[in-house]
């Protein structure tokens, strides 16, 4: 095993990008829309209550999954600013080793 890894940033922000047009993208899911005509036709009946009880659990579960896109792209961004500034600092100190 070698004493050594590399970690490619870019990467970390290219997915950190892609995860927050995913969370963009999630969040803009219009679930209700297709289920209000059924809903409004079918006012008060089981069929017109369960379009609504659908449509609100599909849209908290859009919610949640594009919350955790989110969150993910940006732990995917703090994670590659903080591998360079680890590599910044390891940069610096090692500078300083070098005798003039």
């Amino acid at each position: 095993m070698s004493g050594w890894f590399h970690v490619d940033t870019e990467a970390l922000d290219e997915a950190s990008a892609r995860l927050a047009a995913v969370a963009g993208d999630l969040a803009e899911i219009d679930v209700a829309g297709p289920f209000a005509p059924v809903a409004n036709a079918l006012g008060g009946s089981r069929t017109g209550m369960a379009c609504l009880w659908v449509s609100s659990r599909l849209g908290a579960a859009l919610q949640v999954y594009a919350e955790h896109a989110e969150s993910m792209a940006h732990r995917a961004s703090e994670t590659a600013e903080s591998y360079r500034s680890a590599d910044a600092s390891v940069a610096g100190r090692l500078g300083t080793m070098v005798p003039r």
